[in-house]
């Protein structure tokens, strides 16, 4: 059983835009080939139904799909704070995207056909359908992008044993008095504030902030051998947490990979150290 819930608790990284956009879209298109290509549940043989018909049916549908996807991981998600999901908060979404695309579904079927069926034994139809075509490609998606950031996790972790690094960082505030004790890996970044800083950090998996009265140069030297540097004169940011880098007209800008809205500017005089851990 603990191996279970570990395994449940485990996080899936699908914040940035790029992912979330990704997942739709393999969804959909796959599903969309599936129902067109291999005929799954004898779709083409009413004799009363044409294929373009059937074709027709299908593109709506997908097309129906496609809108709540993108509703539930660019919009309900933002709005509900989402950022972090699990293995099992993200079947529980999964199934809640199933049911709200299944509503949808049947009340396009209600207003487009004569059904002699209940609403909910056709929105319990419409359900069983989603989760059977609609699962296989969203959690090979998933699974895909897992087992990637798993060994690019791998990788780095073999690379701090080879060069030692701390797997710990003690943070000291202006009177050299410990006040934060972390494991490198929760660690995210580090802003300044005015006299004081702010740490953010991974709690039990749970975004967290702790101020330190001390300065963001101070703070630096707890760094070394880590891949926690600095990158500008108002952020220290942990490199093994970096979900995207994008060049600007002002310069690189980053964001994490929890927390997606999040971006970090990356200025000139720190850029060719910052290459080092990103390359």
């Amino acid at each position: 059983m603990k191996k279970l819930r570990k395994f449940l608790q485990t996080n899936i990284h699908l914040n940035s835009t790029r992912r979330k956009f990704g997942l739709v879209i393999c969804t959909v298109s796959v599903a969309f080939i599936f129902l067109n290509f291999f005929e799954p549940f004898g779709l083409y043989y009413d004799q009363k139904t044409s294929e373009e018909e059937v074709f027709i049916e299908l593109f709506i549908a997908i097309l129906l799909a496609f809108i709540v996807l993108l509703l539930s991981q660019f919009v309900v998600r933002l709005l509900l704070k989402l950022h972090t999901l699990t293995i099992a908060s993200l079947c529980f979404w999964f199934l809640v995207e199933g049911a709200t695309v299944a509503f949808v579904w049947s009340v396009f079927d209600i207003f487009s056909k004569s059904l002699a069926n209940t609403f909910v034994t056709i929105w319990l139809e419409n359900f069983i359908g989603y989760l059977l075509i609609m699962g296989v490609p969203y959690f090979l998606y998933v699974s895909y992008l897992h087992i990637r950031d798993t060994i690019k996790s791998l990788k780095n972790n073999a690379a701090t044993s080879k060069n030692h690094v701390k797997t710990e960082v003690a943070l000291k505030d202006e009177n050299d008095v410990v006040r934060l004790v972390l494991k490198t890996e929760n660690l995210l970044f580090i802003k300044s504030a005015d006299n004081y800083v702010e740490v953010h950090f991974l709690e039990n998996s749970i975004l967290s902030k702790s101020l330190l009265r001390t300065s963001i140069k101070k703070l630096e030297t707890a760094f070394s051998t880590t891949p926690i540097i600095r990158c500008h004169r108002s952020f220290i940011v942990n490199t093994s947490n970096i979900e995207l880098i994008k060049k600007t007209s002002s310069g690189y800008v980053l964001k994490l990979k929890e927390l997606p809205t999040l971006t970090i500017p990356v200025s000139k005089s720190y850029l060719s150290e910052f290459r080092k851990y990103t390359q």
